[in-house]
């Protein structure tokens, strides 16, 4: 995984609600990390709300590299999915799908009416929706002598994702996450204090949970 950054996704599902002419709208926010996530919820919403005139939808799934999907799901084309799907572009979110529920109420919209409602739809479900940060990291698998594991300790923990992964034997094998960013001065200062006998194999590229978005993590316990 190459070129991977930051981004934030949903914590968990949020449902809103409105009606418009006698057509009931519901909006449900869910987290989506990939492709195969998206039937799964449409399936578990389809279920909930049975009967429904209309399940449009849109995501934007595989975290920084943002692959976007929508449909109309029967109404005419670009009133439902484009609409849904612009308000989920500008919230910035990631790993996330937005489902709007329509129950017919009778009197037709029109385009511009179902455009209106589509996009509210989505406000619906988006607003004030829990946000978690996703942060970009490198990994690598090293070991160290226990002379030099204290000093790791002690002076490499500021720079940690989160906690290593330690196997002890006769020595200390360790799989570390750093942010991506800050890859070089882990590098630097790993064989700094290692007297460049530490030699790191570089792991694909991850994702790490962060305390709160756009602050630096500490390291989680």
């Amino acid at each position: 995984m190459a070129g991977i950054s930051d981004y934030e996704t949903i914590a968990s599902e949020r449902t809103g609600e409105l009606t418009l002419k006698g057509s009931r709208f519901i909006g449900i926010s869910m987290p989506c990390p990939d492709e195969d996530s998206i039937q799964r919820n449409l399936d578990a919403i389809s279920a909930r709300w049975r009967d429904a005139t209309h399940y449009c939808w849109a995501a934007i799934v595989d975290g920084s590299d943002r692959r976007e999907r929508s449909s109309d799901n029967g109404e005419p084309s670009g009133t439902a999915g484009k609409p849904i799907l612009a308000v989920l572009r500008g919230s910035g979110l990631t790993d996330a799908m937005v489902i709007v529920v329509r129950y017919f109420g009778g009197t037709l919209l029109g385009t511009g009416g179902l455009v209106h409602a589509y996009t509210e739809g989505a406000k619906v479900a988006l607003n004030g929706v829990d946000r978690v940060a996703r942060r970009a990291c490198c990994a690598y698998m090293f070991h160290l002598d226990y002379s030099a594991y204290s000093a790791f300790e002690s002076k490499m923990a500021d720079l940690m994702a989160c906690r290593p992964e330690c196997e002890y034997t006769d020595r200390v094998d360790i799989r570390v996450k750093v942010p991506v960013e800050r890859r070089e001065e882990f590098l630097r200062r790993l064989s700094d204090l290692s007297e460049r006998k530490a030699r790191p194999i570089e792991l694909p590229d991850v994702y790490v949970r962060a305390c709160a978005p756009g602050l630096p993590n500490p390291l989680i316990l």
